[in-house]
């Protein structure tokens, strides 16, 4: 292969070249951390179950880290509280790059571990884009219910299936 034709193949659009979500690392937020994230979600009413969320001591915060240039930078934070119910804020530098998904899927891989049959999220009825995300990362529409008054469409991802702890080849 020559030279202009290896150079032609290594130029790519920066929309497509952010489009991948490179290297992702899942960890558990520090106490300090924790303090910060009900800023991070725009949404008052969202803030709101976060602050209260995190205040019962049982919820499950994540920071999802994408390497880039050298280093972990955060791409986007999950709150899961006790009952399943799942928050994500992705970095405002991030929007519009199609990792929002990618982010929330690193993060279920980490939420597997813990004892939740299925994970759920709440998305304002409307909301096409956030719905997409959550549609792309494996959850399914399950019907409407209210969120803080708002009539919002409830999302669900099934972690667990129905099968007996013990697999018995008879």
């Amino acid at each position: 292969m020559n030279g202009v034709a290896q150079e032609r193949d290594i130029r790519r659009s920066p929309k497509r070249v952010c489009g991948f979500p490179g290297h992702l690392r899942v960890r558990n937020a520090s106490a300090e951390e924790m303090r910060g994230f009900a800023r991070l979600f725009a949404d008052t009413d969202r803030s709101g179950w976060v602050t209260e969320t995190i205040a019962t001591g049982r919820a499950q915060a994540l920071v999802v880290e994408r390497f880039t240039e050298r280093s972990w930078v955060p791409l986007a934070w999950t709150v899961t509280a006790a009952d399943g119910e799942t928050a994500l804020a992705l970095r405002s530098e991030e929007y519009g790059k199609g990792l929002a998904h990618e982010a929330l899927r690193a993060a279920i891989r980490v939420l597997r571990d813990e004892p939740f049959a299925a994970l759920t999220a709440c998305v304002v009825q409307g909301d096409v884009k956030v719905a997409k995300v959550f549609e792309r990362a494996g959850f399914s529409p399950e019907g409407t219910c209210r969120f803080r008054g708002l009539l919002t469409v409830k999302y669900v991802r099934n972690l667990r299936g129905d099968c007996t702890p013990y697999n018995v080849w008879i």
